[in-house]
């Protein structure tokens, strides 16, 4: 028995394929989807298609991530607070490409899932860590790192993140559990895809328009593997608040201070 472990796709399609030409080939009898398939780069409905076409081939257990909890909660919502030209810009841009079927679909996902395949230890899916998890194995992604500790004897497994890997290295990242004496193996991958293309289709997306640089720091975080997208957060809400800006949503900080962090991280300008 070997099952496939995919996470944090975030739009990444080509990166998607690539780790399906791995799969296919690597007679597994099942996949496990850990979420955040959609938003950043702009080829969410394309993914979700894919994912579908997948689904019909193989046995499968899905949830639904954050991303897609915030598209929900904004289609669900009266106040909509998504800003083209904010750092959200991503956001909305996503939602506006997203179909009826598709809101429908991720909506329809669960919170979490337990594999239980008779014969093999039961694994429990949820996209964020739940660290008091009672099942012997417990996968999780969201942080967009490969990595397996164990606590209180659960191994708990991220099999890192296909779309947005920040390991340190760029490229792709997935994992393989296969089953061995009645217990599950992990087997973690890494593998290069076409970034340059990716790159390429960011620079002539419509994300290219949004304020505040966020295509810049996206490729940043394709092109070395670490990630400069919660590092550019987190050094503009620790800037604000040293300037007593009061910060409810990330749109609430000025340009300025976008810019300067933008700076001090020497992320690339645009050619």
């Amino acid at each position: 028995m070997r099952l496939a472990v995919i996470s944090d796709v975030h739009g990444n399609l080509p990166a998607l394929e690539r780790t399906f030409d791995f799969i296919e080939k690597a007679k597994i009898d099942g996949i496990i989807w850990c979420g955040d398939y959609i938003t950043d780069i702009l080829l969410s409905p394309e993914v979700l298609e894919f994912i579908k076409l997948k689904n019909k081939k193989y046995k499968h257990w899905i949830i639904k991530g954050n991303r897609e909890d915030y598209i929900i909660d904004f289609h669900n919502s009266a106040s909509k607070d998504f800003s083209s030209i904010d750092v959200t810009g991503s956001l909305l841009l996503t939602y506006n490409s997203l179909s009826k079927d598709d809101i429908k679909y991720i909506s329809s996902l669960p919170d979490e899932v337990v594999v239980d395949i008779k014969g093999c230890p039961q694994i429990y899916v949820r996209h964020k860590l739940n660290s008091n998890s009672r099942y012997k194995y417990h996968v999780f992604g969201h942080i967009h790192k490969q990595g397996l500790f164990v606590k209180n004897d659960c191994k708990f497994i991220n099999p890192g993140s296909v779309g947005q890997c920040c390991s340190g290295t760029p490229g792709l990242e997935f994992a393989l559990m296969e089953l061995v004496d009645g217990e599950w193996n992990t087997h973690f991958y890494h593998m290069n895809y076409n970034l340059e293309y990716v790159i390429k289709f960011i620079r002539n997306s419509d994300l290219s328009g949004c304020k505040y640089h966020w295509d810049d720091v996206l490729i940043k975080t394709l092109s070395t593997g670490h990630n400069y997208v919660e590092d550019y957060i987190n050094f503009a809400k620790d800037v604000a608040k040293k300037c007593n800006v009061d910060v409810k949503t990330l749109g609430d900080i000025p340009a300025k201070i976008w810019d300067y962090v933008y700076n001090k991280l020497d992320i690339v300008e645009k050619s």
